[in-house]
């Protein structure tokens, strides 16, 4: 078999790959949101929205309100929607995880046009309560009865979507969790994570406090159970301060500088606030303390 005649096989084979990881990509994969035929759902349009979700199934009323909430989004942060939204109601979680390549009961793209969503989305609990007993943290029921509001983690993705359509998809993901997660949670689910004195007990008084800045670190020896639910509210955290110290003016200020430059992160932080990011992490600290 001479050297062409096994290129070509290869190339062929290549071929035949790349085509097989395309059409399943397509149809069963991350790039079904862009597939022109999707088999097994239904599509309800709206003005600036269209949501596609399983045959068969029921739609929650709250699908249906997205045209307002992303007025209502437009106006928190002061941007605009440039391109129309496309949110998936998943069949299941494992087709959600393969739609979304990410995890968490949503997500979005960062072309901040597609949005999907677990079908299990509407039973998800708040944060358990929380007691210490012996320096030892004991988990007690949710803090909140029932499940927590699908509105709420519509409002959360809407601001992650709003944010990447008024940036580069290269910037967009450039953007620091506690930013972008942190003002999410402030807009859209603030009661879906630990804030007020389950947050100081968590930070202060058992010293899980970390460097939010670093997208590396992770507090260290919190419980699997609540490290999530923890982190976001942290986040937040750290958003409401900067409001209540600088106004809600000058933080939504320093997100539209902060999109279009992610890279200059620091110098925009120092420009819009006048100390330092670690500056603003130690008065964040004494303040949880206080």
């Amino acid at each position: 078999m001479n050297i062409r005649r096994i290129i070509g096989i290869l190339l062929l084979g290549c071929t035949v790959l790349l085509a097989s990881l395309f059409f399943y990509g397509l149809f069963f994969g991350p790039l079904f949101a862009y597939s022109p035929i999707k088999q097994g759902f239904d599509e309800l349009a709206l003005d600036r929205c269209t949501i596609i979700y399983p045959k068969g199934t029921e739609l929650p009323p709250e699908y249906k309100t997205v045209d307002d909430l992303m007025a209502e989004t437009e106006q928190f942060h002061r941007l605009q929607f440039k391109k129309r939204v496309q949110i998936i109601v998943c069949a299941s979680n494992g087709q959600h995880k393969r739609f979304s390549l990410g995890g968490g009961h949503a997500c979005t793209a960062q072309t901040g046009t597609v949005i999907y969503f677990r079908p299990s989305i509407g039973e998800t609990t708040y944060p358990p309560g929380l007691s210490i007993e012996g320096g030892n943290i004991k988990l007690l029921s949710p803090s909140v009865d029932g499940y927590r509001k699908l509105t709420d983690f519509l409002k959360h993705e809407l601001s992650h979507a709003i944010l990447y359509q008024n940036t580069s998809l290269l910037k967009a993901l450039r953007i620091k969790t506690w930013l972008e997660e942190g003002l999410a949670v402030y807009f859209g689910n603030s009661d879906h994570y630990y804030r007020g004195e389950d947050l100081k007990t968590l930070a202060i008084d058992q010293n899980f406090f970390f460097d939010l800045f670093d997208d590396e670190i992770e507090p260290e020896n919190i419980p699997f159970e609540i490290k999530h639910t923890f982190r976001y509210g942290f986040f937040q955290g750290f958003i409401v301060y900067l409001i209540d110290a600088y106004g809600f003016d000058t933080v939504i200020g320093f997100v539209h500088k902060y999109i279009q430059a992610p890279k200059e992160e620091a110098v925009l932080f120092k420009e819009s606030f006048g100390i330092t990011q670690q500056e603003a992490l130690d008065i964040f600290r004494q303040r949880l303390r206080e």
